[in-house]
């Protein structure tokens, strides 16, 4: 018995690129750090004398280093999430359909069009299917981009 892969059956894996969870802890380190900062520095700015707009410097300087940590900390740590979540991500193409690990893959039966008219310019593929839902691809977020675009040619036949 021959178990290995012939061209009729091929599986392609395609796990995250770095480049977009990079972004995203950046941003999140740059919130982060800001908050961190306003939060050592509170003690430097007391509130201001009087609430008026003669004093909006002393106003600005006191609500930004008393409420800034409360403000920027939680996004950055939500971004920070969104990017452990990002890098996380595998999208699995084989003989059954294409789906991302943990989700409901899409039998290749079950897509109605295949729409490639930005895959040339930008590398984005969008497989449509099953009442007018879409799976988008970029290039930019997956590796293995050209064996998947290979694979789902191979699949989805032309008229679709």
């Amino acid at each position: 018995m021959n178990d290995a892969p012939t061209d009729q059956s091929r599986r392609v894996e395609c796990p995250a690129t770095n480049d977009p969870a990079v972004r995203l802890f950046i941003f999140a380190a740059m919130l982060i750090g800001f908050g961190l900062w306003c939060f050592l520095e509170r003690a430097k700015y007391p509130p201001p004398e009087a609430w008026t707009l003669a004093h909006i410097n002393t106003i600005i300087g006191y609500l930004l280093n008393n409420y800034g940590p409360w403000v920027l900390v939680p996004p950055g740590v939500v971004f920070a999430a969104l990017g452990v979540r990002l890098l996380r991500r595998k999208l699995i193409a084989d003989d059954e359909g294409i789906g991302y690990v943990g989700a409901q893959r899409i039998a290749w039966s079950d897509v109605t069009e295949l729409d490639s008219a930005k895959l040339k310019d930008k590398g984005v593929l969008t497989l449509h299917y099953g009442g007018g839902r879409k799976l988008v691809l970029d290039s930019w977020k997956l590796k293995n981009f050209r064996d998947l675009v290979a694979l789902i040619e191979q699949r989805v036949p032309p008229k679709q």
